[in-house]
Formats: structure tokens, sequence, C-alpha cells
């Protein structure tokens, strides 16, 4: 009993998360756990616990990041779904555990650390985030460099069997050739003028009526990069003269793409509307649809092999530690 009272002097002293570290008795965790507000203990996994406050926060987190609204989702099925994850936590916690001595650049966590605040718009909704999830820049921070570590530890673990070599290469050439295929691509430029769908009808016909101008003047021989440059809406393009560059059907607005079709290199397309506006296509050059040789499907195929062994080693890496 004694013992057991210093062990727990000494983690209030150290600060309670520390103290997990000390036992791997459940009890002292469970009362460790009620001290510090982390909930019940679910599970050890070595020294390391697992409470439901580490289940509340993963299922905010996945619930976060397939785009729904913890608050929306009924009780009944919160609870399942966090059940669900507990498996997956503690696959995890024995992953920490091996890749806890991995360095880590000091460079890369901050890249780390940008990509994620990269994806809110504002300091407040960023804030707003964290404190949805019960975390803070430092928590966060620590929770990226144990991902990267991870990360880098299986990298580290696989490196060896994800290199498919060139006979791997040309079976699945072999085996897949009609997915390596060029599509028929056009390269263009447009004028455009902004009119989505759901803009007022009198905004809609004043950019027709001014795109049906603009193609008279262009038709009388006025100079399509000058008229882009004046009066071209699509900021991303009208510095070089309108250029879309290469693009085949499934990267174009539909509208577009049947516009450019029509055409020979160097002809214009009256006006066409597209649910964004209205074009007006010069087209510039057409590369027909055609097989890639094994030479230049190479990449592609290395990539698709590589992602797949990868998944194969991963899981076998995770089977092993379960």
């Amino acid at each position: 009993m004694k013992r057991m009272l210093l062990a727990a002097t000494v983690a209030l002293m150290l600060g309670v998360a520390t103290g997990e570290f000390l036992t791997r008795d459940a009890p002292f965790r469970r009362w460790i756990a009620r001290v510090a507000h982390r909930g019940e203990l679910e599970t050890l996994v070595g020294r390391r616990g697992i409470y439901d406050t580490d289940l509340e926060r993963a299922w905010q987190a996945e619930v976060f990041a397939g785009g729904g609204d913890p608050q929306e989702i009924e009780r009944s099925i919160a609870d399942q779904q966090k059940r669900a994850l507990l498996p997956r936590l503690i696959v995890q916690a024995r992953l920490d555990a091996a890749a806890a001595g991995q360095p880590i650049l000091p460079a890369a966590l901050a890249h780390e650390m940008d990509v994620l605040r990269w994806q809110f718009r504002n300091e407040k909704a960023w804030a707003a985030i964290l404190q949805s999830v019960g975390l803070n820049l430092r928590g966060l921070r620590r929770e990226a460099a144990t991902n990267l570590r991870d990360r880098q530890w299986i990298e580290a673990q696989i490196a060896s069997r994800i290199q498919p070599n060139e006979a791997e290469c040309r079976r699945y050439f072999d085996a897949h050739r009609r997915s390596f295929q060029e599509p028929l691509r056009f390269r263009a430029s447009h004028l455009f003028l902004a009119a989505p769908d759901g803009y007022p009808a009198e905004v809609i016909a004043t950019k027709r009526t001014l795109s049906d101008a603009l193609s008279r003047r262009l038709a009388n021989g006025e100079s399509f990069p000058a008229l882009v440059a004046e009066f071209s809406e699509d900021d991303a393009t009208n510095k070089r003269g309108g250029d879309l560059g290469y693009f085949a059907e499934e990267r174009m607005l539909p509208a577009v793409f049947q516009a450019a079709q029509k055409l020979s290199p160097g002809e214009i397309s009256v006006p066409v509307r597209s649910r964004l506006g209205f074009h007006i296509i010069r087209l510039t050059e057409l590369r027909p649809a055609r097989a890639l040789s094994f030479e230049e499907a190479r990449p592609e195929i290395s990539a698709r092999l590589e992602n797949q062994q990868r998944a194969s080693a991963v899981a076998d890496l995770i089977a092993a530690r379960e």
C-alpha cells in the first residue's frame, strides 16, 4: 500500500499523464484516469493505457475527416463506431511504441503542421477545430510527430518489399495493356465570361450579349489574345492568352470538350454555355488516342505495383503486431 501511495504521489508531482508509465496495475491506472479526467481505462498496451477520452477523440477525428458532425450522430451509433475503433487504437499504440526511437527532422514536422493548418480558411476556424477535438497546438504537434515517426518506421521496415523489378512491370503491362491508353486530347484557349447556374437572369443575359459581341469582333479579325487579356474572367489563363493546356474528356467541362471536337486547329468557336458561364474556344492542337509503349507506361506501372505492394506489406506488418 505504501508503495502504491508513493507511486501515486510521484505521478502527481510529475503530472498525472506521466504517471501512467509507472505501473501496469489496472486498478491504479483506473484511479489515475479518474484523477486526470480521462474516463474509463479500456485496455493496456504494454505500459500505455487507452482510455475513453482516447476513443472519443479518435472517433471525432474520423467523423470530421469524413465531413460529418459528431453532434448529429445518434449516441447508440456513435458508441458502436467507437467500439469498432478500439482494435485500431491498440494496433496504433503498438506501432507508436515500435517507432518511438525513430528520428525526425524539424523541417519535416514543420511541414506536417503547415499541411494541417492549410486545410482551414483562417486562424479562427483552425482554433475552433482544435478545441472541438480537445487539442492545443502543443498536443497536435506531439501527435503529428508521432504520426511522422510511425510512417518513417513503416517505410524503413517495408522498403525492400515495395520496389517492383523489371520483370514484374512487364508482366503487369502485358496483362493490362488496355488500361495504358492515351485518350484523345486537345489543346485550346478560351475567352471566358462567368455566368454560373444560379446567377440572376439579367446578369446571364448581359454576359450572353457581351460574348456574342466579342465573337463578332473575332470574326472581323481582332486578336484573340488581346480580347482574352481585356475581357476574359478566368484569372488562371487570361495572362497567357486563355491557354487551357492539353486536356482529355474526363478533365474538361463537357460543353468545352464538345466544342473543341467540332473545330480544326486554328478555328474559333461561337460562344458556348457551360455550367460556369460562356466560353469562346480556339483550338490549338489535337492529339489522337493511342496505345502507350511499355517505356511510356513504366512510371505508372511502377507506381501501381508499389502501391499494391506497400498495402500488402503494411497489412502484414500490422498483423504481426496484433
